[in-house]
């Protein structure tokens, strides 16, 4: 674990809806091993097709910010080279991944890569010490952590907290004896997680 590469993501969005919503913004984190890279840190501000005023409200991204800003097409090459041959890391992080495979999609690219989510992690760590979490949020596991809490909805900062959490959370694994994140991967996607012992 201390070798694999990693790239934390987080996106902010005109919505929820995958098929008629945009990804607003974007911001990748890279981590090599335990090391949070973020001076290598990538943040783009992105031009939807059509922007809801509504949801300023959640995310502070106003359509003045965007009127100069570039389309997702426009930056795929700069967003791929980020992501290439790294495991993609975030909070929901399933949402996250369906936006980036439907914008990638729109630019004629067939986007895929592994990628796990912390409250995944936090649940098998659960597991292996018994000490369950029973909030996911992501400010209840920063909490957890002892990670600060400045500011929340902006892709960046949410990104930079989850980097946090998943630091500690990539400790305690080591802690626990555990080499391959492999077998963290393999573990959380086996249909019986909940219901076996655990092997590796």
């Amino acid at each position: 674990m201390r070798e694999e590469k990693f790239a934390v993501v987080d996106v902010e969005t005109t919505g929820l809806n995958v098929k008629k919503d945009e990804i607003l913004s974007i911001a990748i984190i890279p981590m090599d091993g335990l090391k949070i890279l973020f001076s290598e840190a990538y943040y783009r501000i992105l031009k939807p097709r059509k922007f809801k005023v509504d949801s300023v409200k959640y995310h502070g991204i106003t359509p003045r910010m965007v009127e100069e800003a570039p389309t997702f097409c426009e930056v795929k090459g700069e967003i791929l080279e980020k992501l290439k041959e790294r495991i993609i890391v975030g909070y929901s992080i399933n949402l996250d991944i369906e936006f980036l495979k439907k914008s990638f999609k729109e630019c004629e690219i067939v986007f895929e890569c592994k990628y796990v989510d912390v409250a995944d992690v936090e649940k098998l760590i659960g597991r292996l010490f018994g000490d369950y979490t029973k909030d996911m949020t992501l400010e209840e596991l920063a909490k957890k952590y002892g990670v600060d809490i400045a500011y929340r909805h902006s892709a960046l900062s949410d990104a930079y907290i989850t980097a946090q959490i998943f630091q500690m959370q990539l400790l305690r694994l080591l802690k626990y004896g555990l080499r391959k994140f492999e077998d963290v991967l393999r573990a959380i996607k086996k249909e019986d997680f909940y219901d076996r012992p655990l092997m590796f």
